[in-house]
């Protein structure tokens, strides 16, 4: 895939109520196998509640995926933050990443907090990115 069309988009959500410790390792174990066949790279926090997700790929499957997502019954409230094309893939070793604050789904996360931060700034000092931005922010305002 050429670099100029890794097409990204990013959204917030709500956990619905019932939503436990299985569901969200269900739903990394489900993108990740997915994300591979269709070539989706990503990564999805969730704290207090609340999911943000950034998925990258073609514009097609991206927005193929979302439009799944916006219907899926373990959240509600879906907003779309951002959307268009990068230069380049923010999350290419993952086919989904997974960050959160939660104690309970520290064994899920690909990250502990000093890597995660580390990260993200890394990829910020590289490029101008929006996604980015909110994603330290969403972060740091739910955790």
């Amino acid at each position: 895939m050429n670099k100029t069309q890794i097409y990204q988009m990013s959204y917030v959500s709500t956990g619905c109520d019932t939503l436990r410790y299985d569901d969200i390792k269900s739903i990394l174990e489900v993108s990740r196998k997915n994300n591979v066949e269709k070539d989706i790279t990503g990564i999805l926090v969730y704290c207090n509640k609340h999911f943000f997700q950034i998925l990258e790929g073609e514009k097609e499957k991206i927005q193929q995926l979302y439009h799944k997502i916006i219907i899926d019954r373990r959240h509600d409230n879906v907003i779309k933050i951002q959307e268009g094309f990068v230069e380049n893939r923010q999350f290419e070793n993952w086919n989904m990443a997974f960050k959160s604050f939660n104690r309970e789904l520290k064994e899920l996360d690909c990250f502990n907090n000093e890597q995660f931060y580390s990260y993200i700034k890394s990829q910020l000092e590289q490029k101008n990115n929006v996604s980015l931005k909110i994603l330290a922010d969403f972060f740091d305002l739910n955790g």
